[in-house]
């Protein structure tokens, strides 16, 4: 097992595995774990995919996946690393989604914001019983800002994708199930060793055919780049406004 400073990994039976490991800070993401998190794609899953047959992304907690994007680190962004978060997220998701192997995103506990929107890139989705979902942030004055605005249509439909984002309401594991935003759910006590029979079935076969088809697959999807730019821009406005910065601020003095 490779120890980073956010993320654990491990090749195992030609099947990699991806930890988010921050417990101290819940899992919360910022620019440090999505810039780590693509440096570990680059250097460890691309340089080495002929020994890579599956990439699972899951954590090391069992009853969170992420709380989403550090609130603290967003109360200290100014206006232009806003934008600059943006589209690094962007480009780091991106990165995930465009890997020519199958990717599993292995989901226990709860699972906010940047990590949804990190899940939306995979191409199977297991939830743990456990496991809960949200994108929440018109909540606190702000639109998701990794893709989700495009990418959750494409797994739930319009309707349900505006649900989801207008009402920022959390759904448990079932329900995701029910409306198309997860594959399969697996009790937690069999919860690994699912998520590695489903690797180990894909490995079986044609790593070149999947290849293929996972990319046939992507071009057959409705894919609109002006949609994630302005995503962007969009964030960008919201921020800049400092309703989120009041919201975010009220959110901690009631946890305290």
């Amino acid at each position: 097992m490779a120890d980073h400073e956010y993320w654990l990994t491990k090749l195992e039976d030609n099947i990699f595995w991806l930890f988010l490991n921050r417990p101290d800070k819940k899992n919360a993401f910022d620019l440090l774990v999505a810039n780590e998190l693509l440096q570990i794609l680059e250097e460890e899953v691309e340089k080495n995919l002929e020994n890579i047959r599956v990439l699972i992304c899951t954590t090391s907690l069992d009853d969170i996946f992420t709380v989403g994007l550090d609130i603290n680190w967003i109360l200290a962004l100014d206006d232009s690393k806003a934008r600059e978060m943006t589209r690094r997220l962007q480009t780091v998701f991106k990165k995930l989604e465009d890997i020519p192997i199958p990717v599993i995103a292995a989901i226990k506990g709860l699972n906010l914001t940047a990590g949804f929107e990190l899940m939306l890139c995979a191409d199977i989705i297991i939830a743990a019983e456990n496991a809960q979902f949200g994108q929440v942030e018109t909540k606190y004055g702000l639109n998701p800002a990794a893709g989700a605005t495009q990418r959750l249509i494409r797994l739930v439909g319009p309707l349900k994708a505006k649900e989801m984002i207008y009402t920022a309401r959390t759904i448990d594991a079932q329900e995701a199930l029910q409306i198309g935003l997860v594959n399969e759910v697996v009790p937690l006590v069999n919860f690994e060793e699912r998520v590695k029979e489903l690797a180990y079935m894909i490995g079986n076969n044609s790593g070149k055919a999947i290849a293929f088809c996972k990319s046939l697959i992507q071009k057959g999807t409705y894919e609109n780049e002006q949609g994630f730019q302005e995503e962007g821009d969009a964030f960008f406005n919201l921020f800049s406004s400092g309703e989120p910065k009041k919201k975010f601020k009220a959110f901690l003095d009631r946890k305290k």
